[in-house]
């Protein structure tokens, strides 16, 4: 009886990934994606439906995979968090096709001029880096280099970690590097980002970005009395944003990988080795620096600044007025309207241009693996899909006007009047 249960035991399998409810060795789905591993291995111990199909535009071919499979009675219990994705994704798979033809001539991909932008945002960076090297770098070109980071950080490591720039798994994996180069963590940032953030769009308890200290940005965080001034304090907060980012994402690569992401050892440990760059970058801001101060306050300016440039806009694209944060996941779950309601657009192509098409969050939300040069051209489609269904698309004429909406959002979740203020704006 012992060797039957020992037998049965050895058959179980732990690493699995599930999609539409069928279970799949992660090790080997990897090692035929086309896609590279890494994105695979990621999603070990997770149920990857939203994933696979916001990623493909496509439902997942199981027929093809079938040898894959794995037989639930052989997955060893706890192997894949949560039940069983119910998600619909009808009315989300007839706006693919519209959008199709659009994205045709590079099949959604980077355009070569693309390449350019990019060579020439990284080269500000490590130039000024240099620079600091031999001389002492003077503030405003610290400031300058801080706010050239946000920008690699917009144009080049999201685009290249959705996977959006290249077919060639290497392209986006050695540009997605840029990410670790500005002191942040490659593989951090698409766990959080990509397989949290994407996936479980301003749900409570579930999308991070919600679960901010000293903020209440749903009303499931108990309110506090300090909460009725977040609108006004929220600027100092998104300054440290950029230190914070820094040393969490230092702090997740060094405790880890779990047993979840235990097949990313190699990429876990290259993540490691690149978590010198920010404490090498800090150093040379003291090293020919006049003052101690000076080397402080350049090391301040470094991270801080680029770092609330993309917490502002980060924040003002999904808290606003009217914004859906109602975590309605679940059997029958609408992953078109759940991603175009909890998210909004601002300005146009100009801005789009700077910001990596990260202006148009509506788009990127629903589209994470087509490069942000074609978001201005489908939004159009986007929006008028969603007004024939009747789904709320919310695109802000100026930073200004999404501003102020994020603002009063903010102080009506810090008084406990979201019902009244958000549902008022929504009708």
């Amino acid at each position: 009886m012992a060797s039957t249960e020992g037998s049965a035991y050895q058959r179980r399998v732990f690493n699995v990934t599930r999609v539409d409810g069928v279970y799949y060795d992660t090790a080997k789905l990897a090692a035929l994606h086309p896609g590279g591993e890494t994105m695979v291995k990621m999603v070990n111990g997770l149920d990857s439906t939203r994933a696979f199909v916001s990623y493909h535009r496509r439902r997942f071919p199981h027929a093809a995979y079938k040898h894959l499979a794995v037989d639930p009675e052989n997955v060893a219990p706890g192997a894949v968090e949560g039940m069983e994705d119910q998600t619909c994704f009808k009315k989300y798979l007839e706006l693919c096709n519209l959008v199709r033809p659009v994205i045709m001539h590079t099949g959604g991909f980077a355009p070569w001029h693309y390449y350019i932008k990019a060579f020439l945002l990284c080269f500000i960076v490590v130039a000024l880096d240099a620079y600091a090297f031999f001389a002492w770098r003077p503030l405003y070109l610290t400031v300058l280099q801080s706010f050239a980071m946000a920008l690699v950080a917009l144009n080049v490591q999201h685009d290249a970690n959705h996977g959006a720039i290249s077919r060639q798994p290497f392209v986006n994996g050695f540009l997605g590097l840029s990410q670790d180069m500005l002191g942040g963590s490659r593989i951090s940032w698409i766990i959080h980002h990509n397989f949290i953030h994407h996936i479980f769009t301003n749900e409570p308890h579930r999308d991070l970005d919600l679960e901010i200290p000293l903020l209440r940005l749903h009303r499931f965080i108990p309110r506090r009395g300090y909460h009725a001034l977040q609108h006004i304090y929220i600027l100092m907060l998104e300054a440290l944003f950029g230190p914070v980012h820094v040393i969490s994402s230092m702090l997740f690569v060094w405790r880890g990988p779990d047993e979840k992401h235990r097949l990313l050892r190699v990429e876990w440990f290259l993540s490691r080795l690149l978590t010198l760059v920010a404490p090498l970058r800090l150093t040379l801001n003291m090293l020919h620096a006049p003052t101690l101060s000076i080397g402080i306050l350049s090391s301040v300016l470094q991270y801080g600044v680029g770092g609330m440039y993309l917490a502002f806009f980060f924040l003002i694209s999904h808290n606003f007025s009217g914004v859906e944060k109602g975590g309605a996941s679940g059997e029958g779950y609408c992953f078109l309207m759940a991603q175009v309601e909890s998210s909004s657009n601002v300005c146009g192509w100009w801005l789009a241009q700077l910001h990596g098409g990260l202006n148009y969050q509506i788009e990127h939300h629903l589209f994470p693996r087509i490069h942000h040069s074609y978001y201005h051209a489908i939004a159009p489609i986007v929006r008028e899909y969603c007004s024939k269904h009747g789904i709320r698309y919310v695109h802000f004429k100026t930073v200004l006007e999404n501003t102020v909406s994020t603002f009063n959002h903010l102080a009506a979740y810090g008084c406990s009047l979201e019902y009244r203020k958000d549902a008022a704006t929504a009708k």
